[in-house]
Parts: structure tokens; C-alpha cells; sequence
């Protein structure tokens, strides 16, 4: 059942995942991954050590596979499908068959979910890693076990946090859960509870290196902290379901799961009772604990609050949501409840599927492909520099570079790879503009009007004038030529 839960995920997310434009993170773990190992460590010795992990698996992958859209997002579809699979064994644990199922159904039609599979990033990796690790912090609770897999536990928290520095925060999860499971059973403080708590020290003391690195490395998101405000929007909507409809039904479901759980606390449903508090606290203490922790974190030190970073908490809200679906009385209640959340979450999986949806319109394959169609071999190329890294239309050269090819990047001082930060070094078209010498024809691409004026008026300065516009949906390519 979990190997046809977890194929059948993944080919639903990994559907249509190459068609929208490669964005600017994305961009940068391309860029990362194409990068031999001694540019790759000395970039993460400056700049993205928290993502290291993943851009050492992406080279890997990238080396076998290729670097097409559908070629770096397909190990994340892969991740989203183990994910639900794990899921299912995960709730199967503590519920009926038909609950795991329920759980798994509802956590691979999320929005947050299907937007991981869109992503060639490491948070569908964290997430999945948080399911299995999960299900063995479950399994290490349940029964004795040989003392290898205490290792593979403690290790394995560790690696997930070098995969997504987040992830550590399932320690504090896996330790409410633990605490209430052994309270419950009267073993509070057995010997079963000191493997756990040396199995959280040993994890925490391996990712002393990765969080050392990333208070060093903080400021290469400083920009952006602006945009990172703490709102209810931020955290019950788009943080596990970002749509709202589909976050309306969820947290719908979420308080009737809570009343379940509290209807069914008589002594003659002792049983069931039992079943469903188990799964409340492990999917309360998974979706609430990391978020608390967050949200104190922004409001003590000021760093604001993204809420993909959370993604890898959508398993809980998930287990919390078919608490109250398995509830219904009737099977077909079940399953129409089921429907109803895959259908409000059909508009959000199709918009993330279309050409443009990225990161406010991203449209560098479009870029790419009219930047081969109105350039020539030995053509010169600008780049609107003026806007923030994630949109800048030159990372559109790294995303498609087929349409780029032979072209001269008049601005370029010095290439990515050669440098130990993630971005070409540049300079205004105006300090360089004996490149223009070499050159009659020049193509300007701009993400607004006003970013590239400089670079214009040094064109025009030089004997350029503009010949052919082509608008796209956020980008602006023009093309100058020299008056005879």
C-alpha cells in the first residue's frame, strides 16, 4: 500500500512540473550544482552552507541526469512521493488503515505539498526526511531495537538539519511526543527515555557546524527581511496550504479533529480514544511546535518569518485534517470530504503549474527564446542589474542558456564560478564601454524601465539606437543597433 500511495504521489506532482520558468532560487541551485567541488566549497565557505547538502546531491544528480526543468525538479517529486508514502506507514502506526490512507491522500493534495514538487530546492528532501525520521522515532518508542538504529536516528537528525537547518526543530517535536507517550505508559522515567535524550544530544552536537554556519552567513538574506513579515496570512494559510479555500476546510477540519478527540475521552471508547490522541499530539505538537519556535525567534531577533521554510511540517497539519475525515460516519462521507479538499486545491495545483507563475511572472524561458530569435552570433548583451538577486533577468542566461549562445555579456567581470559568492560580478555598462567597440548590435533585457537607463544612455552615447521591443510578462527586451 505504501509503494502504490507513494508512485501514485509522485506522478501526480511530478505532472507538468517543468512547465513553469526557472526562478531565482532555483537559478542558484543550478548555478551551485554546475560548479566544480573546489568552486562549490569555497562559495559555501562564504555564502549557502545551509543548502551544501543539497547542492552536493543536485551535482550528483545534474551529472547523470542533465539540467532540464523536469530533470532538477524530478528528485523533489520523488521526495514528495516517499514523503506520502512514509506518511502512510507513519499513521499506520497509531490508526486503522484507512486513516494512514486518508492522512496520505490529503497531505499529497495540499497546495504547499504539490508547490515542492515544483522546486528544485531541498525542502521537499527536508520534508520527507522529517516523515521517516518520524516513523522511526516512532518504532524506537514502540519496541526495542538493535542499537545501529539509535545511530541511523541520531545521525539521520543531523543530516536532515545539514539538509534544511530548520529540520532540527523535530527534536523539540519528537521530544513532546515522546514525553507524553512514555507519561501515558507510566515510564516517564524508564530507561527507554535516556537513548532518546543521548539520541538528541548526539544529533544536536553533529549540527553544531551547520548552525555555527548559518548565524555567520545570515546576512546574504538581510534584504529581504522586509518582506518576511509575521501575519495570520503568513501563518495559517500559506504557510501548509496557501490557498485560501483550501485553508479555510483544513482549519475547519483541524478543530473538529480536536473535538473528536475530546467527544471520544469516555470510558467506553477508551480505545479509539487512545488511537486519536496519540495522532493529535504527534500532528499538534509537528504543525505547532516549529512554528511557535519561529515566530519567537522573528519576534526576538528581528529576522522575519518565511513560511515555505515550514513546509516540512505539512505532514502534521495532514494527520490532523483526516482525524476529523475519519470521524465521519459513512464511507462516502469519507470519501466526498476527501473530493471536496483535492477539488478547492485543484486551481492552486494548476496555477502552479503555468509558464509564469514563479516569483511574480518569472519569464526567463520566454527570455531566452526571444533572445534567440532577435540576436546573432557576436551580439552584445546588458542585463538590468538594479533589482533584488532572485529576479534579476540575468540568471536567465543560467536557467535556458541554449538562447544566450554565442552572444558577448558586455557587463560580465567575472564569472560566478570563479568567485566564492553565488552571483556573476558585474559592472555598469558605462565603465566598460570600449567593449562596445567590438560589437554593432546590443540586446538589453530589463525587469523595469528605470533599471537600465544608465546602460542606455551609455548606448546611446555610444551610437546605438533602439530597433526592436518585445514586452513579455515581467521582462523587456530590447534590441539596439549601431547608426551606420
Amino acid at each position: 500500500m505504501a509503494v502504490v500511495i507513494g508512485a501514485a504521489t509522485t506522478v501526480v506532482v511530478v505532472a507538468g512540473s517543468w512547465i513553469p520558468s526557472i526562478w531565482g532560487d532555483e537559478a542558484a541551485s543550478i548555478m551551485s550544482a554546475r560548479r566544480d567541488w573546489a568552486s562549490l566549497w569555497a562559495m559555501l565557505g562564504t555564502v549557502d552552507a545551509v543548502h551544501g547538502l543539497y547542492y552536493v546531491l543536485l551535482h550528483l544528480w545534474i551529472d547523470v541526469a542533465g539540467d532540464s526543468p523536469f530533470a532538477i525538479r524530478l528528485p523533489s517529486g520523488l521526495a514528495v512521493g516517499a514523503a506520502s508514502a512514509g506518511l502512510y506507514l507513519l499513521v499506520r502506526r497509531r490508526a486503522p488503515r484507512e486513516t494512514a490512507v486518508i492522512a496520505a491522500v490529503i497531505f499529497a493534495v495540499l497546495p504547499r505539498v504539490t508547490f515542492l514538487a515544483t522546486e528544485a530546492r531541498s525542502l521537499a528532501f527536508s520534508t520527507a526526511a522529517a516523515v521517516w525520521l518520524t516513523l522511526l522515532a516512532l518504532r524506537l518508542l514502540d519496541a526495542p531495537m538493535r542499537r545501529a538504529w539509535w545511530w541511523v536516528y541520531a545521525v539521520g537528525l543531523a543530516l536532515a538539519s545539514y539538509l534544511f537547518l530548520y529540520t532540527a526543530l523535530l527534536i523539540p517535536v519528537h521530544a513532546v511526543v515522546v514525553a507524553l507517550e512514555l507519561r501515558r505508559a507510566g515510564r516517564a522515567r524508564g530507561p527507554r527515555l535516556l537513548p532518546f535524550l543521548l539520541a538528541w544530544a548526539g544529533a544536536a552536537l553533529l549540527a553544531v557546524p551547520i548552525g555555527v554556519a548559518a548565524v555567520m552567513q545570515r546576512d546574504q538574506i538581510a534584504f529581504s527581511r522586509a518582506s518576511r513579515e509575521v501575519t495570520p496570512e503568513a501563518v495559517l494559510i500559506r504557510q501548509w496550504f496557501m490557498f485560501e479555500p483550501v485553508a479555510l476546510v483544513a482549519l475547519a477540519c483541524i478543530t473538529v479533529a480536536v473535538a473528536v478527540v475530546i467527544t471520544r475521552a469516555v470510558p467506553q471508547r477508551r480505545v479509539a480514544a487512545s488511537a486519536d490522541r496519540q495522532l493529535l499530539v504527534l500532528g499538534a505538537a509537528w504543525a505547532l511546535v516549529p512554528t511557535a519556535a519561529l515566530l519567537l525567534v522573528a519576534a526576538v531577533a528581528s529576522l522575519g518569518y518565511t513560511p515555505r521554510y515550514l513546509a516540512f511540517c505539512a505532514p502534521g497539519a495532514a494527520i490532523l485534517i483526516a482525524i476529523a475525515v475519519a470521524a465521519l460516519p459513512r464511507r462516502w462521507l469519507r470519501v466526498v470530504a476527501i473530493a471536496v479538499i483535492a477539488v478547492l486545491a485543484l486551481p492552486a495545483y494548476l496555477d502552479q503549474r503555468s509558464p509564469y507563475w514563479k516569483n511574480g511572472g518569472t519569464d526567463w524561458q520566454a527570455v531566452s527564446e526571444v533572445v534567440d530569435e532577435v540576436s546573432e552570433p557576436g551580439d552584445g548583451i546588458v542585463f538590468d542589474e538594479t533589482v533584488r538577486p532572485s529576479r534579476r533577468p540575468r540568471l536567465a542566461m543560467h536557467a535556458y542558456p541554449h538562447g544566450f549562445e554565442g552572444l558577448v555579456d558586455l557587463a560580465l567581470v567575472r564569472p560566478y564560478d570563479a568567485t566564492d559568492h553565488l552571483w556573476d560580478v558585474t559592472a555598469p555598462l558605462g565603465e566598460l564601454d570600449e567593449r562596445l567597440e567590438a560589437v554593432d548590435r546590443v540586446v538589453v533585457v530589463s525587469r523595469g524601465a528605470a533599471g537600465v537607463e544608465d546602460d542606455v544612455a551609455t548606448l546611446r552615447r555610444a551610437g546605438f539606437e533602439p530597433s526592436e521591443r518585445v514586452e513579455l510578462v515581467s521582462t523587456v527586451i530590447t534590441v539596439h543597433e549601431r547608426r551606420p
